[in-house]
């Protein structure tokens, strides 16, 4: 038998030997095969729902962008990622939410809510923020371009912002759906309402005699493993955890400049001075580097305090140092005082580029309103004010604007176009203060960092175990402190640029110490020792923090029962039960609804719910409290407040006690028992 035909009488083994050779190949051609066989797109997954990789990155983009547009230049990516999927991760929870409970948007509510007579709250606000007066103007922006000659490109943009708010819009309005639901869900009714203002309608004086726990020796009583693991058990819902947690200490090294530093600067500082003095201009600094130049011309009234009252006072070609803070100089020279106007008050308005705007511009100008030449005037705004004096104010519209006859339309040489504008009035001429605002960052050595840095990299050779890291820190002059690290974590107890340190810590040998992290602007050495880690669904009694909540609470209890012996019967009123205890009787008012009692710690429930029951004139306790024992008279109970009422009595229930209570505790909530596993960490090298 041929060779060909053995082949053609066994086909499937020939494809299975063809195919596991094919996946051979595939393996030794690629750099890390085993990411072929997983998830590489899922940045975290909760109760069964994934966050898509590329999803989330987009929305990082979005916030970051947003966070520059108010000013917030510096912010750290670890911390807004961290932020980003922590909201993804609630609204997927909601998501679901909203599915399980079959709500929807229909189109009619969601064209009603931005297109509307009267566009919900919500886009209204949005679409100021992009600079356009109404979501119908996006609209025809980007679906009707030509209405407002708009080009493809313009059209393509405003087309992205709109589905942009049309999909945030919707989920908005879901949102407003489900919380109705869940508000309706715990509502009071007339006897909630009335046991409210019952609990609040009576206030009971009361004079008291307290004994502190302090009062008794901790080692005196003793906790032990077996008490310890009884209240656990007893309490152990308290402590459950949805993703693993990496137990750390850290020391955190500030890169500041060191005394030396500081000499070296206070002498250049003097120098510049003095040669700002004796020279022309800001010739003195201008080459070096150390110093930053910022020329401000502007009134009295709109320079900052501390430059302000120095100017006021100088004579011109003067300097003097304004301020030295956070190891900044801050240095004024005036250059010239001179008289100019200030501000003007405009009326703007754009006019269509297809409309001739000379005879807009005569309308205007024989009294017609821009509100009233809708389809000549694209957009229009009065009374503006308008700083002469602004940073980057164009030379020759300030010339149009110092110069233009007030009351009449103009358009203006460097304008945009199809603007024009008139000049209301301008401000009286006041004095502006030409000044050279000179700053002076005093920065670390090269030989105070290196000094920082090796005497750190020292400590943690000889210091590498994380117990040691620890315990020797003090002697060393380094201050230790604990931080909870998880999967979903990209920080140390959110330190800036700390992400690599949270990242070593997730895939470190508990007891190891990790090496130096400095942070991108390199004003900070960072170290981590990884203590410990709970990866059950429950922070485990060993936890430091457990156990010593464990702990206190059981010795309290130890401390109040002795205490409650001792003094068990030995007065017959609060005075003699103060002189037993070697403590003065005080007085104070306590009232059912409140959470914290005059001269009381706060919570101090124990006590408020005994008052309510006591009879007046009788001696109640010893009683145990949360940190003492308490013995009290009802001394006056004061009924006399305001009448029931149902409407405002029902509000502040639903405000304590209904669903507004939960509102802010939902996504917990939603969470209840179910794990999330984040993966964020894959995604990104220690310093992005």
């Amino acid at each position: 038998m041929s060779t060909l035909e053995q082949i053609r009488q066994r086909p499937i083994l020939i494809i299975s030997i063809l195919g596991l050779a094919l996946l051979l190949f595939i393996l030794t051609a690629v750099d890390r095969p085993g990411e072929l066989f997983t998830d590489n797109h899922t940045v975290a997954e909760v109760d069964g729902e994934k966050i898509d990789y590329m999803d989330f990155q987009k929305r990082v983009e979005q916030q970051q962008e947003q966070l520059q547009q108010r000013g917030y230049a510096n912010v750290d990516a670890a911390q807004v990622q961290e932020y980003v999927l922590q909201q993804m991760l609630n609204e997927t929870m909601m998501h679901k939410e909203f599915e399980r409970l079959g709500l929807q948007v229909t189109d009619k509510e969601l064209s009603e809510a931005m297109l509307g007579a009267t566009p919900h709250p919500y886009v209204a606000q949005m679409v100021q923020g992009t600079g356009l007066p109404s979501a119908q103007m996006l609209y025809d922006m980007a679906y009707n371009p030509t209405k407002n000659g708009i080009d493809p490109q313009q059209a393509q943009q405003a087309q992205a912002v709109w589905n942009t708010l049309e999909k945030d819009t919707e989920q908005m309005l879901l949102s407003q759906k489900f919380i109705t639901l869940f508000q309706g869900t715990l509502t009071a009714n007339k006897l909630d309402a009335k046991a409210l203002f019952d609990e609040n309608a009576s206030t009971s004086t009361i004079s008291y005699a307290r004994k502190d726990f302090t009062s008794l020796k901790e080692e005196d009583f003793p906790v032990s493993a077996e008490e310890i693991k009884a209240q656990y058990n007893e309490e152990k819902n308290r402590f459950r955890i949805s993703e693993p947690q990496y137990q750390l200490n850290y020391i955190a090294v500030d890169i500041t400049p060191s005394t030396e530093d500081l000499a070296a600067a206070q002498r250049e500082v003097e120098d510049a001075m003095m040669g700002l003095r004796l020279n022309p201009g800001t010739d003195a600094v201008s080459g070096n580097s150390k110093f930053y130049v910022n020329r401000v011309s502007a009134p009295a009234s709109t320079l900052a305090p501390a430059l302000r009252k120095a100017v006021t006072g100088m004579a011109v070609d003067s300097a003097a140092v304004v301020a030295f803070v956070d190891n900044q100089y801050t240095i004024a020279k005036l250059l010239d005082v001179t008289t100019s106007v200030d501000s003007v008050l405009l009326d703007m308005a754009f006019i269509d580029e297809n409309v001739a705007a000379d005879s807009i511009i005569g309308l205007l100008n024989t009294g017609a309103k821009a509100g009233e030449l809708a389809n000549a005037v694209v957009q229009h705004q009065d009374s503006v004010w308008v700083s002469l004096l602004a940073p980057g104010m164009d030379i020759n519209l300030k010339e149009n604007l110092l110069n233009a006859e007030t009351g009449r339309y103009f358009t203006p040489a460097n304008g945009n176009k199809g603007l024009t504008m008139r000049v209301r009035s301008r401000k009286e001429p006041v004095q502006v203060y030409d000044v050279a605002e000179i700053t002076y960052d005093v920065i670390p050595s090269s030989a105070t960092i290196n000094k920082l840095n090796s005497d750190l990299r020292n400590y943690i050779t000889t210091n590498n175990t994380a117990a040691t890291f620890v315990s020797e820190a003090t002697k060393a002059g380094y201050q230790p402190l604990p931080a909870t690290v998880t999967p979903s974590s990209l920080t140390v107890n959110g330190l800036s640029d700390s992400r690599g340190a949270a990242k070593w810590a997730l895939s470190a040998k508990k007891g190891t110490v990790s090496g130096i992290y400095s942070d991108d602007r390199d004003s900070r050495l960072l170290v981590v020792a990884l203590t410990d880690v709970y990866e059950g669904d429950f922070e485990p009694a060993s936890s430091e923090r457990v156990n010593s909540y464990l702990t206190r609470k059981i010795r309290n209890r130890k401390m109040a029962e002795k205490l409650i012996a001792d003094y068990q019967g030995k007065g017959k009123t609060v005075a003699e039960y103060a002189a037993a205890m070697g403590v003065k009787a005080d007085t104070t008012q306590v009232t059912f609804g409140q959470a914290y009692v005059r001269n009381f710690p706060m919570y101090e429930s124990n006590l408020i719910a005994n008052v309510a029951v006591a009879k007046p004139g009788q001696v109640t306790g010893p009683i145990a409290l949360n940190s003492s024992v308490v013995v009290f008279n009802v001394t006056n109970v004061d009924n006399s407040g305001r009448k029931f009422d149902f409407e405002n009595d029902a509000m502040v229930f639903n405000q304590r006690e209904g669903a507004s209570s939960f509102e802010r505790s939902l996504p917990a909530i939603l969470l209840g028992n179910k794990k999330i596993e984040n993966r964020i960490q894959k995604f990104y090298s220690d310093r992005q």
